[in-house]
């Protein structure tokens, strides 16, 4: 924030030797949980120098914009339900942070895990695991999870090619899902919810689908399934496209990281 006064996380003073571009970022202490996080931000942060000066500087500018992110999501929170940050918790998060920083969808997801770390109404649903899981998620990741309903059943396929006399099958892509982003291509999408399954936001059961199968008429009706389709015509006199039904559900784990770093 340009009014030192007004932010609520007010940070330590750097030595003479750390780069003037974050040093700028800084100021004193002035309030008790402040203190604590300063700590912890200093211990993170205090140290970075960027060798490239157009690096060093958009670093700089997506620090400053995570400073006051962060600064904004913890004044926000009533007084009586602010507690002091848990370290295990935010000095994680802020150790990760550092290398998600240029990411606004990651940086708003360690701000919601910070801040939620303070506030005794999320408490119980944060859990130190929470860092580390941000910082293997892609931009996309993130898209992806925010558009989910932890409560909701997500229709997933796997496109197959079959053996019509044998119904043996080769997969030609797994994890199959339509995102509701224009800008996500199919592939990306079904990338994502392989490593949302992998960091356990999500498990997948294929031995179960949705009953209602009209869900599963887009998967037969994208780009990708009708050119396999015309390929496995054309190439094939036994082989046929197919599309294998199953479905994705949030896990415990899930539904906390949701509430807490995500809602």
């Amino acid at each position: 924030m340009s009014d030192k006064n007004s932010s609520f996380i007010n940070l330590p003073d750097l030595p003479a030797s750390v780069d003037n571009a974050v040093k700028n970022l800084t100021d004193k202490p002035t309030q008790g949980i402040g203190q604590t996080f300063a700590d912890a931000w200093y211990l993170v942060f205090g140290g970075i120098t960027q060798a490239a000066d157009k690096r060093r500087m958009k670093y700089a500018h997506d620090l400053e914009l995570y400073k006051q992110e962060l600064s904004r999501a913890i004044s926000s929170i009533p007084e009586e339900k602010r507690i002091e940050p848990n370290i295990q918790t935010t000095a994680q998060a802020l150790e990760n942070s550092k290398y998600c920083i240029e990411s606004e969808e990651l940086r708003k997801m360690f701000v919601n895990l910070i801040s939620n770390s303070m506030d005794n109404r999320y408490i119980q649903n944060v859990h130190p695991s929470f860092a580390e899981i941000i910082k293997q998620m892609s931009p996309t990741d993130a898209r992806i999870l925010k558009t989910l309903r932890p409560k909701s059943i997500l229709p997933l396929v796997d496109y197959v090619l079959e053996n019509s006399q044998n119904h043996d099958y080769e997969t030609e892509l797994s994890t199959v899902y339509i995102s509701s982003l224009s800008d996500v291509s199919l592939e990306n999408a079904s990338f994502s919810i392989s490593s949302l399954e992998r960091l356990g936001i999500i498990t997948i059961n294929k031995n179960s689908f949705i009953p209602n199968e009209s869900i599963y008429i887009p998967y037969e009706e994208t780009t990708y399934y009708k050119d396999f389709s015309l390929k496995a015509i054309s190439r094939y006199a036994s082989k046929r496209a197919n599309i294998h039904k199953y479905l994705g559900s949030f896990t415990p784990l899930g539904e906390n990281f949701y509430k807490v770093c995500v809602k």
